[in-house]
């Protein structure tokens, strides 16, 4: 005799024939949760907080205690600060004009949506270089030098009337003895002998010499000016150039100014920096209450050369003065390269600003633009390198990490960035031809990173991608039923619950690849879902509907969900006449289908110690049973099917052609 038992429920699998389905699969099964092998209601979602407006997209919960929620217009990406211990609780994300940051000074206010106030990310560089010059020449021991004259120097010396000249070549020294000078010039004593060579300068210089010679005059014009070296012949003199940056009262440092034009210097000298920039002019930069600029020295001469730090002024003081000698300069320059993320410049980035910011390890954050991917220096969110973007291919769509690396979708074909340093990252290109449909879709799940592609959810975790759902639904399912491109996916307590938009209507799904053949359910949605967020202390889901952000699941209230069953065939035509449902408990209601039609649908709910069963399909009036145990009309059929829809948990179902043989099992 035909027996059909139903103690194991699972998933959805389309892409098998309803005849070949696996004995516990299901044709529908919508808000319901089949990981216990029972059916199992979702509940309802909990209204958490009132948005100030429906057009929000993003949601972000900023504090625990007291709860702060951050709410975006916009499609952004929100990263905490990499840095430990940050008292400020600095917020950097992406997907608004330009790449923003805001501390929570600037974030929290009582009463406004949050954040309150945010500030253009990364420090500019200062724009005009600083003027130099040397000032307060004093006498001290070391060389008078000219030097880089373009023709040979008349030096003529002289007393009483007599003079006698001496013509010396360029970069020749004079040695003299018995030397005096004006003009404030303090000529030098090497091992009891005077030098003078040629140096480049817009000034006259006027040398006297003491010592006894024949001749007429008493003095010779010199052009180019002087210069004053060290204490021997080693240390002449040597030449500088001055570059300077801005730093936040927070410690993040910008780029260098242009350098300054190369002084000649020594180590008795003062020189005067004058021009400092006081302000920026990029639009929202927040330098904070006590910042300041810092002055970086060369010693080559070199405007490619590294620069040391000499010292630091208030960012409104515009001078400054140096009189560090050569051995006292400090620290290299750290921010030679420390350019802001790609923002609105639309000259400079044609691609647009920044988006998708993504943590990596080691403070290392990631964003794209086109199809760059761009790196951050090191837990200094600020600072972003030129020589840390990274080109590939394809336009880049998307991008997660993960510890085998940085998963990327575009396009075309995902790629997998590996690299402890961002300046050595390394891009492989991974064959498989599947573009990531949705920024949005693409989420980590902690061992993966699952996005909608074409063909299905396609997971990777290294240098290999494939199609999760490639046993479950094909590929021409899975864009005419579930809308990959319009894809929302969030994660929630291990599982991928996706949300998409049909055109005239919403639906959502859910994906436990832990399940395996019973990994695919349906989700109910009659509203668009603009966004949410899962809190990582508890893996909570908060969505976006409407005005409102809902806890996923958050009510106790269970939802009435749908599971239909597979199509059974029998051996030969048969009638069952009777059905049980096994639940928890009742209200249940139980389709019958035969070749494919309802044949029996009923309503099974309890009143006090009995069941009662109400129903339209045949039509009947109410009845009493002492059990949950329907009678079926005879109706002969080859091909059998069930459906439940109920807001309790079912064990088992079961229908056979006899009541004995229904007890009996």
């Amino acid at each position: 005799m035909a027996y059909i038992k139903l103690n194991t429920f699972g998933g959805l699998a389309p892409k098998a024939s309803p005849r070949l389905l696996q004995d516990q699969l299901a044709t529908t099964a919508t808000d319901v949760n089949v990981e216990s092998g029972r059916l199992v209601p979702f509940r309802d979602n909990t209204d958490t907080l009132t948005l100030s407006n429906s057009n929000r997209q993003t949601i972000f919960k900023y504090t625990d205690s007291p709860e702060r929620w951050l709410q975006f217009d916009e499609k952004v990406d929100v990263v905490r600060s990499p840095i430990a211990g940050d008292t400020n609780n600095t917020l950097y994300w992406t997907g608004q004009t330009y790449p923003k940051m805001g501390r929570s000074s600037d974030i929290i206010h009582a009463s406004n949506p949050m954040p309150e106030a945010a500030y253009r990310l990364g420090i500019p560089a200062p724009t005009a270089a600083p003027g130099v010059a040397a000032v307060g020449q004093t006498q001290f021991d070391g060389v008078l030098a000219f030097v880089n004259e373009s023709s040979t120097i008349t030096i003529t010396t002289s007393t009483s009337g007599s003079a006698t000249a001496h013509s010396a070549s360029v970069g020749e020294f004079v040695e003299l003895t018995g030397f005096a000078t004006t003009q404030g010039v303090e000529a030098a004593n090497i091992n009891g002998t005077y030098k003078i060579k040629t140096v480049p300068s817009t000034s006259t210089l006027t040398v006297e010499l003491s010592q006894a010679a024949s001749g007429s005059g008493n003095s010779s014009s010199v052009a180019n000016g002087v210069k004053f070296g060290g204490n021997s012949d080693a240390e002449i003199d040597y030449d500088v150039s001055y570059v300077y940056t801005f730093v936040s009262a927070y410690g993040e440092e910008g780029p260098p100014s242009p350098a300054s034009t190369v002084i000649i210097a020594d180590d008795n000298m003062t020189i005067s920096l004058t021009g400092l920039e006081t302000t920026t002019a990029k639009s929202n930069v927040n330098f904070g209450t006590g910042a300041k600029k810092r002055i970086y020295r060369s010693n080559t001469g070199s405007n490619t050369t590294q620069f040391q730090f000499v010292g630091e002024v208030a960012m409104a003081t515009a001078t400054f003065t140096d009189s560090s000698k050569n051995n006292e300069l400090a620290e290299l320059l750290p921010s030679s390269t420390w350019i802001a993320p790609p923002d609105d410049d639309t000259t400079l980035y044609p691609d647009g600003p920044l988006k998708g910011l993504i943590a990596l390890q080691n403070g290392i954050f990631a964003g794209f633009t086109g199809n760059r991917i761009c790196f951050s220096e090191p837990y200094q969110p600020h600072a972003w390198p030129a020589n840390y973007r990274l080109g590939i291919e394809e336009k880049i769509v998307g991008m997660k990490a993960t510890s085998n690396g940085l998963i990327v979708g575009t396009e075309s074909t995902p790629y997998l960035v590996t690299g402890a340093d961002p300046s050595a990252m390394m891009a492989i290109k991974i064959e498989t031809a599947e573009a990531c449909l949705s920024k949005r879709s693409m989420v980590d799940m902690g061992d993966i990173i699952i996005f909608a592609g074409p063909d299905g959810l396609m997971g990777g975790a290294g240098a290999t991608v494939q199609n999760l759902t490639e046993n479950l639904i094909t590929p021409k399912q899975w864009q005419a039923n579930y809308y990959p491109s319009t894809i929302k996916g969030f994660y929630w307590q291990g599982r991928y619950v996706g949300f998409y938009e049909t055109g005239s209507g919403f639906g959502g799904f859910m994906f436990d690849a832990r399940q395996g053949a019973n990994a695919l359910t349906n989700l109910d949605a009659s509203a668009l879902i603009r966004g949410g967020f899962t809190d990582p202390d508890d893996n909570e889901l908060y969505l976006i509907i409407g005005n409102k952000l809902q806890k996923f699941q958050g009510s106790n209230t269970a939802v009435t969900y749908n599971w239909k069953s597979k199509d059974y065939v029998v051996p030969k035509p048969t009638s069952f006449s009777f059905a049980k449902v096994d639940a928890e408990a009742y209200p249940v209601t139980i389709k019958v289908y035969g070749s494919g039609s309802i044949i029996y649908n009923a309503t099974i709910a309890t009143s006090g110690s009995v069941y009662t069963v109400t129903g339209t399909t045949p039509s009947f009036s109410a009845t009493t049973i002492t059990e949950p145990v329907v009678r079926l009309p005879a109706s002969v059929h080859s091909v059998f099917a069930v459906e439940v829809e109920s807001a309790k948990e079912i064990h088992e179902i079961s229908m056979a052609e006899s009541a004995q043989e229904l007890s009996a099992s």
